[in-house]
């Protein structure tokens, strides 16, 4: 039987304003704070977030992220992250270049210009799996894409298929196949195709009545 994928609501943090909103967010399952629209996110103080649902994400740009950050000073705020007990989502790149502890965090994959094999992409995550919170697949539209994602999703209950520049249906549709996570946004998308996570409540609510 598939589970409710978790809900998260994505807001772009540009300011302490924002900061403030995603505070008052309680009905979703996560609040992810993309960071990397932020000009100075190694100014903000974390210890007064600890206890809250969020998962911190400083995306690089060659994966979607907003700007580029000095990677050592992206290695010293996961390790702050992980200290207060955050989530965190890291590019898999990132991981492997740095050797970042992925240990109950999310795995990422941004898959943009190319067609994979999926034969590669399943012995590329395969050791990340178990260790991960989720492994999380984002692709833009290529021949075969859906089966594609389809596909992973067969790999267990901790990966998360994000398919990009496509009808919110389709996100949708995946998260009802097994993705582990889906994403909603809160004052603007943080990636193309995304719903308002109030509207993911309310079909998902609908759906999983236990």
């Amino acid at each position: 039987m598939v589970k409710r994928p978790y809900i998260v609501a994505s807001i772009p943090i540009k300011s302490l304003e924002d900061l403030g909103l995603a505070l008052g967010i309680e009905d979703a399952d996560f609040v992810e704070l993309r960071l990397d629209y932020y000009e100075k996110p190694e100014e903000i103080e974390y210890e007064g977030l600890k206890g809250k649902k969020f998962i911190m994400t400083l995306r690089e740009p060659e994966e979607g992220g907003y700007r580029k950050f000095n990677p050592f000073v992206k290695k010293k705020l996961i390790n702050i992250w992980r200290e207060f007990g955050f989530i965190y989502d890291v590019e898999m790149r990132f991981i492997e270049k740095w050797g970042i502890d992925y240990e109950n965090a999310i795995v990422s994959i941004h898959i943009f210009d190319e067609v994979p094999l999926i034969s590669s992409v399943i012995n590329t995550i395969a050791k990340y799996i178990d260790k991960a919170f989720a492994v999380k697949i984002a692709v833009k539209p290529f021949k075969g894409y859906k089966v594609f994602l389809a596909s992973l999703l067969e790999l267990g209950e901790n990966i998360a298929v994000m398919p990009m520049d496509v009808d919110e249906v389709e996100r949708i549709a995946f998260a009802l196949l097994g993705s582990k996570l889906v994403y909603g946004y809160v004052t603007q998308p943080t990636a193309s195709g995304q719903p308002h996570y109030k509207k993911l409540i309310e079909i998902f609510k609908k759906i999983f009545t236990n």
